[in-house]
């Protein structure tokens, strides 16, 4: 019983017994264990839930989105761990990201099950290719989410016996990385670069392999490796810049040229919806407490003024007007006040509909770029379908500059970030001038709210600096008709570095493990 428990909550594996549990949800519940695995049909059922495990930024709708884990984002709702977090008040017990341990194990569990049970499968090689391909890839996403909150993990290849040993110590970061990257290259050698069959749309390919190596490798500040993984990407031609920014994250555009990948809702890979919409509308839509992560004034001042400068630095800049003659990204990426938006011109003084006094905008805006503009808000619990985009070639052109920055061939930075601020609209950067500044500005905007702010400020070992630093929001009065728009503190925060560069492992977690075999906690958590 002792070891049966350390199975269930060490690393949320399941025994041979346990699969039957799983299968027992949904349409697999009236079919046996033997009968799956010899059918195509439900192993493409079984696979799909693996792909419904995957934790994008659209599935914490309702609770602090990663923005609000960073000087992109402050939450309304302060009770959320992101509060915590911000204020440096929180611990192992707290259990921050607890989930990305608990539930990427769980899929784990079922990515090395479904490998040992292809081995058998009566399927075509064709097939067979594809479904380990997926496994591979899945298996890789999942460990890749663990070690970017946690650092070094457990690893679990196989699926687990009351006789395998339980308590299975960290590897080390080398050993977790190079795990990670074989099963990445095992993923690109069998999947295709693309699918003819669009019922197939949204499953992992050789490109969602590259570029996922890609992130790896940056975060690993491995330069070379990474810029390789980019060109191997770029290599495949199977994707654009897709020209309308705005637009992009549209339902209506699901599945555009620029996406390598996602996670699909309401399809085959997922049949999930998520909440953002209902949660992120400002509140004169919804008629509730919404718009629970809101951009701060810190996000909206990295938005350049269209000629290519700073807000305080460009004549451009009027501080009646301050929305005037900005990047076009921050019409797409922030709802301020006096924008139109859905037939209402957003009034967000406060004490308005828009932003009451109780659990309005706690900064003066509300998120855009994400938000459906074709959601019907009549019912609350209408489905939210639209895809969350994990991996863009916006993306990869970005890693792909910073790498080449961090090479010294500034010239190619260039022309990679200059591809990005000619889709946006944006004053290409001249020759000879491409510095380490512009290019984290470009990043911090195009790339706002996607959910890599955290991973890009620790990588870049700026912690104390941006995270750490004062939040500030616009407070919006009107007096004789006029608005007036005054910068306004909404907190001190703290960043305790290098101790929160990475999140202790949660107690919970720890406790599984007995006297002698403990697990390893992170720096300073302990």
């Amino acid at each position: 019983m002792k070891k049966y428990a350390y199975l269930l909550l060490l690393t949320a594996y399941c025994l041979t017994a346990c699969q039957k549990d799983f299968l027992n949800k949904g349409p697999l519940d009236r079919f046996t264990d033997e009968l799956i695995w010899k059918d195509s049909s439900l192993v493409n059922l079984y696979i799909a839930n693996i792909y419904s495990g995957i934790i994008s930024e659209y599935d914490r709708g309702g609770s602090d989105l990663m923005m609000s884990y960073t000087d992109e984002g402050e939450s309304n709702r302060p009770y959320l761990d992101g509060q915590l977090v911000n204020f440096a008040q929180y611990n192992s017990a707290t259990g921050v990201f607890s989930d990305n341990w608990t539930s990427n194990y769980a899929s784990i569990r079922k990515c090395n099950t479904l490998l040992e049970q292809l081995q058998s499968a009566p399927f075509s090689a064709a097939l067979q290719q594809r479904m380990r391909g997926e496994a591979y890839f899945l298996r890789a996403f999942f460990y890749m989410d663990i070690y970017a909150y946690f650092g070094a993990f457990p690893i679990v290849d196989k699926s687990l016996g009351l006789n395998d040993e339980l308590a299975i110590p960290r590897a080390t970061n080398k050993e977790c990385v190079n795990f990670i990257l074989k099963d990445l290259e095992a993923a690109a050698a069998l999947l295709p670069a693309t699918y003819t069959d669009k019922a197939q749309t949204g499953r992992a390919t050789k490109g969602a392999c590259y570029a996922m190596k890609c992130r790896l490798l940056l975060n690993e500040q491995d330069y070379q490796g990474a810029a390789a993984a980019a060109k191997q990407v770029m290599d495949l031609n199977q994707y654009k810049l897709f020209p309308d920014f705005k637009a992009m994250f549209q339902p209506a555009n699901d599945n555009n040229v620029e996406v390598i990948f996602d996670k699909q809702f309401g399809s085959l890979q997922s049949k999930q919806k998520h909440d953002l919409n209902d949660y992120e509308y400002p509140r004169n839509f919804t008629g509730f407490a919404s718009g629970v992560n809101d951009p701060t004034q810190n996000i909206v001042d990295a938005f350049q003024m269209k000629d290519g400068k700073s807000w305080n630095e460009s004549a451009l800049y009027n501080p009646d007007r301050p929305y005037e003659n900005r990047d076009p990204r921050l019409y797409s990426s922030v709802l301020y006040d006096g924008m139109m938006f859905r037939g209402e011109i957003l009034d967000l003084q406060k004490g308005s509909a828009a932003n009451p006094a109780e659990r309005g905008t706690a900064t003066g805006y509300y998120l855009k770029k994400f938000l459906d503009t074709t959601y019907d808000l009549k019912g609350i619990s209408n489905p939210n379908l639209n895809n969350c985009i994990i991996m863009r070639l916006g993306e990869v052109y970005l890693n792909y500059a910073e790498c080449q920055l961090k090479l010294g061939n500034a010239e190619e930075a260039r022309t990679y970030v200059n591809l990005i601020r000619a889709r946006a609209g944006m004053p290409v950067i001249p020759a000879g001038e491409m510095t380490w500044e512009k290019y984290e500005q470009e990043r911090t905007v195009e790339l706002a709210f996607e959910g890599q702010r955290w991973f890009d400020v620790r990588r870049w070992k700026k912690g104390p600096e941006l995270l750490g630093r004062p939040v500030y929001g616009m407070v919006i009065t009107v007096a004789n008709g006029k608005r007036a728009y005054t910068r306004s503190k909404i907190e001190d925060r703290v960043f305790v570095a290098p101790k929160m560069y990475m999140f202790p492992i949660p107690l919970d977690v720890m406790n599984k493990y007995p006297a002698g075999k403990e697990l390893k906690q992170n720096p300073e958590w302990d």
